[in-house]
């Protein structure tokens, strides 16, 4: 059984984080991102109309989706590159040093792959040029086991967060590592979290206040408020906050217990990384695309679905009839119909007659191209960002420079997130050195490219200062070809060597690059060893000479022969 003691402190700690819940809730709702941030999500979703009414059942609801468009292009852009983490010693460096930066810049291209940091960069990307935020958040998953000569338990995973989850405890600092708080709300599985907490060793009667609730309505978005059981999940809370001790500490906490007691990390930064879109001047969440092109998008919609509505109209008009000379039930809409009208010698006009709509404007659809024209264009999505020439006559080498002209404004997106991914970088090195304490055997890539397994225990280097550098490189396979193409032409017009055109070559694209350098290197080292071999002094005699010369007596043969070596 707790004692009193305990479930004060319990009731402590699940108090003052439920206070920092709400009050994280009253601040998104006054600054209504509980609202705006899900209907941007709709609206890339394609869900851009509200539901039909009696009145409106019949209104056309086109949906020509720019903001997915102008969103998932420029998420390409920004994924373009190929990111590579580069340790270095911070000064002249040690053995030791130098030994930590080649470490973790190997098994940190090791851990971008285990961990598919491409894809969780895609996720986030896509979630801040909608809602303006995109946020990491990297952990330590202790029931990871593994290896085959050194056996290891726990391994660093990532996840990508909604910022509609995430509250910080100073919203108006851009520095996620400033906050003295970071709070993370999830929809766990209460069997799951009761495991947790058996885990953590808490007692049975603690375990058993663990229920099920059904607090959906704050999670904002569509596909997450409705549940297919709602007896089965439970909302939990997990805060990091720095302590007096300058260290990380984090606890977690659901239905008003304790799942996982007060931690020391050992680490000195929040284990978060987060990336505006676009910055906004006093607050941590930056502006999505969305926010900026929402109202193009309803208008585009609007004025096809009246241009679509016309045509309805026109096709098919509205029917006035007299509903004493014509029986309603009996109109359908089949070409060619027959209608029976009663007493027709009073006119067919006066029982049955065509309503004219009213003519829209012959502009409209000029003004839907405008309007998409200009939305494109302001956002830097325009024809020639994907790859359309606005000319047929123009060459590939103009567009490319249209292209890169065109990326310009998508440059400061960019630089933020590379900025982020420095930021993930630092994050892994103090995971490196923290938790990575015991000697392991990892799977890095050694100087061919090749597979190779070193031990590493990053435990040694923590005292140990490095810089980081993120190196970027092509990725697509439109940049490698443009560069081989260049290289290709600098060698055919002999303004660079072979041995410069190998050491630029992509990696990608001669993956043996190291390897046929040093077969290079040593057949031009065997070659010098050689000696010259020695011109033939007969080469030059006439076969009447040559024959002669066979003649004559073996010393003669032999004297002759130093002669003319002596000569040449």
């Amino acid at each position: 059984m707790p004692t009193a003691k305990n479930m004060a402190e319990i009731q402590q700690i699940v108090s003052i984080d439920d206070k920092r819940y709400q009050e994280g809730l009253s601040y998104m709702k006054s600054m209504g991102y509980l609202i705006n941030w899900p209907k941007y999500e709709r609206f890339k979703a394609g869900d851009q109309w509200p539901a039909p009414t009696e009145r409106t059942r019949n209104l056309p609801r086109p949906v020509f989706n720019i903001i997915d468009l102008i969103e998932s292009l420029k998420v390409s852009t920004v994924m373009n590159e190929q990111i590579m983490m580069r340790f270095t010693s911070s000064d002249s460096g040690t053995d030791l040093a130098n030994e930590a930066a080649d470490m973790f810049t190997k098994y940190s291209d090791t851990v971008w792959e285990e961990i598919q940091q491409n894809d969780l960069n895609e996720q986030m990307l896509e979630i801040a040029a909608n809602v303006g935020s995109g946020i990491l958040h990297y952990y330590w998953d202790s029931g990871i086991k593994g290896g085959n000569v050194l056996k290891y338990e726990g391994k660093i995973c990532g996840e990508v967060l909604d910022p509609i989850n995430v509250f910080f405890g100073n919203p108006q600092s851009r520095e996620v590592q400033s906050q003295p708080y970071i709070l993370i709300s999830y929809r766990e599985n209460t069997k799951k979290l009761r495991k947790e907490a058996t885990a953590n060793k808490l007692s049975k009667t603690l375990i058993s206040m663990i229920g099920p609730d059904k607090n959906t309505a704050d999670e904002g978005y569509d596909m997450a408020q409705v549940e297919i059981n709602d007896d089965d999940k439970t909302t939990a809370l997990l805060c990091y906050y720095r302590h007096d001790d300058g260290f990380i500490h984090f606890h977690k906490v659901a239905s008003g217990m304790v799942i996982k007691p007060d931690t020391n990390s050992q680490m000195r930064k929040y284990p978060i990384a987060l990336m505006p879109w676009k910055r906004r001047r006093k607050s941590i969440h930056g502006i999505g695309d969305t926010q900026g092109i929402i109202e193009n998008q309803k208008a585009i919609n609007f004025m096809v679905a009246m241009a679509l509505l016309s045509g309805q109209l026109t096709g098919w008009p509205k029917m006035a009839i007299d509903p004493m000379r014509v029986d309603k039930r009996k109109i359908t809409n089949t070409p060619g119909e027959i209608i029976d009208v009663k007493n027709a010698e009073k006119g067919l006009n006066t029982a049955v007659a065509y309503l004219n709509p009213g003519n829209i404007s012959p502009h409209v659809m000029g003004l839907v191209d405008t309007v998409i024209d200009l939305t494109r264009s302001m956002t830097s999505a325009n024809d020639a960002s994907t790859g359309e020439a606005p000319g047929a006559n123009m060459s590939a080498a103009a567009l490319i420079q249209l292209q890169r002209a065109n990326g310009v404004p998508i440059e400061s997106v960019k630089r933020r997130f590379y900025k982020c991914m420095e930021d993930v970088g630092r994050i892994w090195e103090e995971f490196f050195k923290v938790r990575y304490n015991l000697p392991r055997e990892v799977k890095v890539k050694d100087d061919d490219g090749d597979d190779d397994f070193v031990q590493f225990d990053g435990s040694k280097y923590a005292d140990t200062d490095l810089d980081l550098k993120i190196d970027i490189g092509p990725s697509s396979m439109f940049s490698e070809a443009l560069m081989m193409s260049s290289l290709d032409r600098f060698l055919d017009q002999k303004f660079i060597t072979f041995d410069q055109y190998l050491k630029y070559a992509p990696n990608n694209v001669v993956p043996f690059k190291a390897r046929l350098t040093r077969e290079i290197e040593s057949l031009r080292e065997q070659q010098a060893t050689q000696p010259t071999p020695m011109a033939d002094p007969l080469a030059s005699l006439s076969p009447e000479q040559r024959a002669q010369f066979d003649t004559l007596p073996p010393e003669q043969q032999k004297a002759i022969l130093q002669q003319a070596q002596q000569m040449g």
